[in-house]
């Protein structure tokens, strides 16, 4: 009977994330040409971007820096990560994050993951390329009889060599798995968090825009996957191929500012290269360390983190019986890696529940208030008594 609860537990957290995927980015509404609710002003509790076309609510990441852009406290954004993480913790990184979701399938794909590399690093030459000043402003029959046509081929192959020379580590064999430490994992998040999430937003200008600029959403890898690629995709193609697949010409899915041919060329070539190389380089890292952006560099996650210690619903362990057992099943079974006897452990945790529910010796017990009984009923997972969190906190 255990064993059945082991695997129905992971079945139904990979059809949540899986939902949650779809309603998140959009693609729900898009496959079944709804309108979306409108939620581009409340924040997800989850990082998908903001500028995603088919987003239904905004990334809490880039609401926050944008008020402080403008020099306003946001309020609400802070409120409402703090509501959903005194009650749940780190949850919803684990059961309803799109981006920890696409770090899930990847690490479990990690041996077809090369042709996505292989894919998207076409994506990039090919766009660099067509944005080149040469190739957009002859067409290409006039260029092959032009001198021009010699630093185009020179521009190919520049991005040629430096793509070749970055991304060679990923078909390098050797490196199959690496672990981030929870020291290393620490020093990264809080970097992360206070220089490029918390103080460029207020201090630094952002020359694109002439004020303060969101400077980690410029790098994000959340808003490389749902909206710097498909805008690159929308505005690539004739519009009249979209209503066959329920996005008509006055959609809201169109995006803001992006809706001619020559708009995509405003992204700049630069950008939008350091955009895409970054998430390849991630995705590549994806495939050799579980939710390694989740662990290193999510500031919604080190948000979360700081209530893992306290909030109602959160995964405490009997650090004697593990350490007494040594299993390692939990550490082998964690999306993040982790090993939850080990010091610093605690606020890594997302709260996936798969320890819970599949330690031999309940030694991983689950802490929750009595109105979530519903959710966490205790035929399905080992609760934790009032004695023993008592005793796990002296």
């Amino acid at each position: 009977m255990a064993k059945k609860t082991k695997f129905k537990l992971t079945l139904v957290r990979g059809r949540v994330q899986l939902f949650a995927f779809l309603f998140g980015t959009g693609i729900f509404y898009f496959l079944a040409n709804l309108e979306p609710i409108k939620l581009k002003r409340f924040p997800m509790p989850w990082l998908v971007c903001w500028s995603d076309p088919l987003a239904v609510g905004a990334c809490p990441a880039g609401t926050i820096q944008h008020f402080f852009t403008i020099g306003a406290f946001p309020f609400f954004a802070i409120g409402f990560l703090a509501l959903i993480g005194a009650i749940f913790g780190r949850m919803s990184c684990s059961w309803l994050c799109p981006f920890g979701y696409v770090q899930d399938l990847i690490y479990k794909m990690r041996d077809a993951t090369k042709w996505i590399i292989v894919t998207l690093l076409a994506l990039v030459v090919v766009y660099l390329c067509w944005t080149s000043p040469v190739f957009a402003t002859k067409p290409l029959r006039k260029m092959l009889g032009s001198k021009e046509f010699n630093s185009f081929y020179l521009w190919i192959g520049l991005y040629i060599v430096i793509f070749g020379a970055v991304f060679s580590p990923f078909f390098i064999k050797k490196i199959k798995k690496f672990t981030i430490g929870n020291t290393l994992a620490n020093y990264g998040r809080f970097f992360f968090f206070l220089i490029p999430f918390l103080l460029f937003p207020l201090f630094v200008e952002d020359p694109s825009l002439g004020t303060n600029g969101p400077w980690f959403c410029k790098l994000c890898p959340s808003g490389s996957l749902f909206a710097a690629i498909p805008q690159f995709l929308i505005n690539s193609f004739p519009k009249s191929w979209f209503p066959p697949f329920g996005l008509p010409p006055n959609s809201p899915f169109v995006p803001y500012g992006m809706s001619s041919y020559q708009d995509i060329r405003s992204m700049g070539q630069v950008m939008f290269g350091l955009k895409i190389t970054m998430l390849i380089l991630l995705i590549w890292v994806f495939t050799r360390s579980k939710r390694a952006f989740c662990k290193f560099a999510c500031p919604i996650g080190f948000i979360y983190s700081g209530f893992n210690y306290f909030s109602a619903t959160r995964v405490v362990i009997d650090k004697e019986i593990c350490k007494a057992e040594k299993c390692n099943i939990c550490w082998k079974i964690c999306p993040m890696d982790i090993k939850l006897y080990d010091r610093g452990s605690t606020s890594h945790c997302i709260g996936c529940l798969e320890c819970v529910t599949r330690c031999p010796h309940k030694a991983a017990q689950l802490v929750r208030p009595s109105y979530l009984n519903w959710l966490f009923p205790r035929r399905s997972f080992t609760i934790a008594t009032k004695k023993n969190v008592e005793a796990k906190a002296n």
